[in-house]
């Protein structure tokens, strides 16, 4: 293998996994709110979409999902302390991640069964990152063997 090649693996395979894990990436409140839709009203988490945002300044962000014609609604606190460029750009930015109160099918979820629901889709979260990041990884290291193999075969 070429000396010149080797020293640059790490960079590729660095490179590569960055790649792996980077792509569109959604508001973490629409995500959250979305899981915990999922887990609230049933279903699974890819059927609930993003209906929209009502931002009620500075008071709270509502985020809005919908599957079917059910909606769930998070409500988010405001948690900013000095505005800046990032917020004005993206309002929800101002805005706590994960929510105060949580309406599903007309029903008020807060205090304790919020705090459950809410601990139940931070491990879920949680998971998922893991995954795809072994996910990312898996994918980095199979490029790199190709990247070795196709040098090797020089």
């Amino acid at each position: 293998m070429s000396s010149k090649v080797l020293p640059a693996l790490p960079l590729y395979a660095g490179i590569l996994m960055l790649m792996g894990c980077s792509g569109p990436q959604e508001d973490p409140r629409v995500t959250f709110c979305r899981g915990m839709a999922a887990d609230l009203a049933g279903g699974d988490v890819s059927a609930w979409r993003h209906a929209d945002n009502r931002i009620v300044e500075p008071e709270h962000a509502v985020v809005k999902v919908q599957s079917g014609g059910e909606t769930v609604s998070c409500w988010y606190e405001y948690s900013a302390v000095e505005p800046g460029a990032m917020e004005q750009a993206n309002p929800l930015l101002a805005y706590a991640t994960l929510p105060y109160q949580v309406r599903v099918k007309g029903r008020m979820i807060k205090g304790q069964a919020l705090s459950r629901a809410v601990r139940q889709q931070q491990v879920e979260l949680g998971q998922a990152v893991v995954e795809q990041a072994r996910q990312g990884l898996n994918k980095a290291v199979e490029t790199a063997r190709d990247v070795v193999d196709k040098v090797n075969a020089r």
